[in-house]
Parts: structure tokens; sequence; C-alpha cells
């Protein structure tokens, strides 16, 4: 009996070395941490540059800048991140060690536990008396007595230590199912780290592509566009010089928008924008959705919601859609909501058709040293549609 109590006591003392003693950091994981750290200031000391850079007067130079910056800040966010999933990995192989282990001891332990109170229990069926007339003598009885009393003190105790154990086991599987949540939500960050990367370098490329690497076209391209977006705040306003020219019906061919360059803008496009009641309104939530060409870049792809037919014919080309785009992001629309309407273009031609019936107007309105042509349609619940660099 008293081989089986040490054997139990040995057992658990054993567990408990096991379960509470932790093991000393491994040299690898305290220098992931200490290179994720090194990866934050370096990120922190880059935002403060672009911050920097951000209130100098706009220059492609400095644009430039901004965006190397930006994609070196997601490369390190990138580095960061497999830095941090890398230790919790290795934190989850260690959670998922140890709870391999304490769950055989605890199994083992509750086997011993068992088969203990059995006996104990067995032993407890025998009345003192039996255990005098059993016993040598009568200071053997005694011991006896005290041994079995002792044996059930420690039985008991055992066993609130094995609910602790058993506590101690569900702590760490919760914590290793902490780490894995963890551990996913980095790797989905990694993946939108992925993405910024991806359309930064888009967004550098097409930056270089639009101003050919040349101030000068930088410069121009960036006055026009500031002085544009003058220009509509001056239609919406009533600034605009307009001449009534009559009813016109859906689809009817009202004009055809400029060959080349022309008053704030740097080629053949139309700029199709949407007010009501004299508030700017997303042209996107009331053209038909269909087949188009994206030639956006980095902006890429958005949806449409609405019932009209479009301005001009197929196949359509997106080259800037409304609101915060890239170009805004860039400065080049100083007021929200950055960009007031979509620019749209055909290779099939240049005619532009009224998307409802209304009554149709010719405009013009000074912008960036020209005239800057336009034409308006007035339709019903307070809605006009513009159509500007349309002759």
């Amino acid at each position: 009996m008293r081989k089986s109590v040490l054997g139990l006591l040995c057992l658990f003392v054993l567990i408990t070395c096991q379960l509470f003693i932790t093991p000393p950091v491994v040299r690898s994981e305290d220098d992931l941490t200490k290179l994720s750290e090194q990866k934050q200031a370096e990120i922190d000391e880059l935002k403060a540059k672009v911050d920097a850079l951000a209130q100098q007067s706009k220059t492609l130079k400095q644009q430039l800048s901004i965006i190397d910056n930006q994609t070196k800040i997601t490369e390190l966010k990138i580095e960061q991140t497999n830095l941090q999933i890398a230790k919790l990995q290795r934190e989850i192989e260690d959670l998922s060690g140890r709870i391999t282990r304490i769950s055989s001891s605890v199994d083992s332990l509750s086997e011993v536990l068992l088969n203990r109170i059995v006996k104990t229990y067995q032993q407890s069926t025998i009345t003192p008396l039996e255990l005098i007339f059993s016993s040598r003598g009568f200071a053997e009885a005694l011991q006896r007595i005290k041994y079995l009393q002792v044996a059930q003190a420690n039985d008991k105790k055992v066993l609130y230590q094995l609910q602790a154990t058993k506590a101690a086991y569900n702590d760490q599987k919760t914590d290793k199912e902490v780490r894995q949540a963890q551990a996913e939500q980095l790797k989905k960050d990694l993946d939108v780290y992925q993405q910024q990367l991806t359309q930064q370098k888009q967004a550098k490329a097409a930056l270089l592509k639009t101003t050919q690497n040349d101030e000068a076209i930088y410069q121009s391209r960036l006055q026009a566009a500031l002085a544009e977006q003058l220009a509509i705040l001056g239609i919406l306003s009533g600034a605009g010089k307009e001449i009534a020219i009559g009813h016109v019906s859906k689809g009817e061919n009202i004009g055809s928008f400029i060959n080349g360059k022309s008053a704030c803008s740097s080629g053949s496009h139309l700029h199709f924008e949407v007010h009501r009641n004299g508030g700017l309104e997303n042209p996107s939530s009331y053209l038909s959705n269909k087949g188009l060409t994206w030639d956006n870049s980095p902006d890429g792809t958005f949806g449409f919601g609405g019932s009209w037919d479009w301005p001009i014919s197929d196949p359509v080309y997106i080259e800037q859609g409304f609101g915060t785009t890239y170009w805004a992001k860039m400065g080049w629309y100083s007021i929200p909501p950055g960009h007031s309407g979509i620019d749209m273009w055909s290779p099939s031609g240049n005619s532009v058709k009224t998307v409802l019936d209304g009554d149709l107007s010719r405009g013009s309105i000074a912008c960036g040293g020209g005239t800057l042509l336009y034409k308006k349609v007035s339709h019903n619940d307070g809605i006009s549609t513009y159509y500007l660099h349309v002759l």
C-alpha cells in the first residue's frame, strides 16, 4: 500500500513539473521578436518620411518618392507579418506538444487514482475491531488505522490536484486556439499586403506612363485636373454659360467628344456626370451593367447598378471612375468627393447620346486658360446629366 501511494505522489510531481515549469524560450523565437520590432521601427520611420513628403509642393519626384516609400512600408509589413506567423507557429507547435504530454499524463493519473480509490474503499469497509484482531498487536493496529487515514487524505488531495491539472490543460488548449486564430488573421493580412504591393507597383507604372517621367508633363496634367475640378464646381454653382437648344429623346445624338487635347483635357474622352438637385451623384449608380474595357490602372474594375443606356457606343473604355480614384489620392482633385464623374471613350467613334429624355443645353466655362465645352440635359426628378469636352 505504501509503495502505491508513494508511486502516485511521484507521478503527480512529475506531471506538475511538466505542466507548470515553462521551458526556456529558444533563441530563434527571441530573434523573431526582435526582428519584428526592428521592422516596425523602420515602418514608423518611413511613415514619418511619407508624411513629410506629403507636406511638400507636388512634383513628379515627390510623388514617385512617396510611392517608393509606401512600397517599402508594404514590403516591410509583409516581412514583419511573416515573422509574426513563424513565431506563432513555433508557439503552437510547443503548445501542441505540451497538450499531448499532459493529456497522456492525466489519463495515467486518473487510472492510478481510480485504482487507489477502489482499494481505499475496500479497506474502509474493515471495522476498527476487525483491524485490531487482524493486527499482531495494538501498536500495529493503531499504525494501520493512522496510515489508512493518511492514504485517504492523500487520495483527496491528489483528486483536487488532478482537477487543477485538467483545468490547466483546458487553459493551454484555449491558448493554442487563440494563437491559431491569430495566425489565420495574419495570413489574411498578408494577402491584403500582397495586393497592396501589386497596386503600388501598378500605381508607379501608371504615373510614369501618364507623365512619361517628365516633370513638365506632370505639372501640366496636374494643373489641368485641378482647373477642371474648379470649372465643374463653377458649373454646379451656375457660373457656366448655357444656351437652351430644345427637347431630346433618349439615345438621341447630342454631340461628339473633342478629338485630341482641349481645355483641361489631355486627350479625347467624355467626362460624364450626374447632378441631382444641385449635388453630384455617382454615375455608376445610374448606368446599366455591361461588358467594359478597363483602361484605369491601377484602380481596376467597379460595378454599375442602374438601368440607363450608355452615352457612347460599344466598346466602352473606362479611363477613370467616380470619387476617390488613384489620381484623386495623388492630389489631382483637391476637393471632395475627388473625381466628379466617369471618364470614358470608344474606338468606334466619338458620338455622344443622351441617356434619358430631357431638355438639352449647350454650355461653356473658362478652364485652364481655355474654354471647356459641355452639353447638359435636364431630366425629371431634379436630375441633370453633363457631358464634358463635347462639341
